[in-house]
């Protein structure tokens, strides 16, 4: 089988879990997310494991799962923004656990422990906001409406598909050689155009938000997407590894999979919270 057509059966295969998993229910759609955010979260630490040292992996999952937790009741007007300092004492411990530790590496290990929560566990943590919107100008007042995240990985896969389709046929100049060797300005472009447009049909199925706003976050989608996906090669690249994993059959690990939304869920969330909510 190509690696072309492994990697669009994968693909779907994904996209169909993640959107059904959106559109079922709150609780559904939290259950992926939480699921996809551990696995990359272990995914990430068996990556930086490759530099000699061993995060301290039991309690950067459970305060990952405590982040995630948190930002899914605040998300529903269930707690303040209170709820977030239980995280304080969960992050104290990740460094005072790694004081016991007698390896010359303990401190590395605690920073590679917390650096895995704010690289993965904050912006899986952030979808929950992009799925719990408060639009009263529009007519809803909190509650789920998946709208906005689901047109937000539409938008993604969007992009991930005709860079990638772009970049085949007409590559010539490199974007970034020296972390990502495949990736192409002609790609970057073809993603981006092709984003622009999906993004108008994203407005007509989800009015909510306005065009306008489609557009900008098809921009902060396509720019922070290949900030993230960079990022995620110069990660591998420093650590001597192709793919984080082996999950998905032309496309690596789960980590492979989400690194484009590392960073542009968070603009985007950034976004919506300013200029939309």
């Amino acid at each position: 089988m190509s690696n072309l057509i492994q990697r669009t059966l994968s693909g779907a295969c994904f996209i169909t879990a993640v959107a059904g998993a959106v559109l079922w229910c709150s609780y559904a759609c939290a259950s992926v997310f939480l699921v996809f955010m551990l696995w990359s979260l272990l995914e990430f630490y068996h990556i930086v494991g490759k530099d000699g040292v061993k995060p301290a992996k039991i309690l950067g999952v459970v305060t990952s799962i405590v982040i995630f937790a948190s930002s899914f009741l605040y998300a529903q007007n269930l707690v303040n923004v209170r709820i977030f300092l239980v995280i304080i004492p969960l992050l104290a411990a990740i460094f005072i656990a790694c004081i016991y530790r007698k390896e010359a590496w303990s401190f590395r290990a605690a920073v590679y422990t917390v650096g895995g929560l704010v690289y993965i566990a904050v912006p899986f943590s952030m979808l929950n906001g992009l799925a719990y919107p408060s639009l009263p100008v529009y007519g809803t007042s909190g509650g789920y409406f998946p709208d906005v995240l689901l047109g937000f990985f539409i938008l993604l896969w969007t992009n991930d598909t005709f860079a990638y389709l772009t970049g085949i046929l007409l590559g010539k100049h490199r974007l970034f050689e020296r972390i990502s060797p495949k990736k192409s300005w002609e790609g970057f472009f073809g993603g981006l155009l092709f984003t622009a447009g999906m993004a108008m049909v994203v407005a007509r199925m989800f009015p909510v938000p306005a065009l306008h706003h489609w557009l900008v976050i098809a921009a902060l989608s396509v720019v922070f997407g290949v900030y993230g996906d960079l990022l995620e090669s110069l990660l591998k690249r420093n650590m001597g590894m192709k793919d984080s994993g082996h999950f998905l059959p032309g496309h690596g690990g789960i980590l492979d999979r989400f690194d484009v939304v590392l960073l542009a869920a968070p603009m985007v969330y950034a976004y919506v919270t300013w200029f939309v909510f």
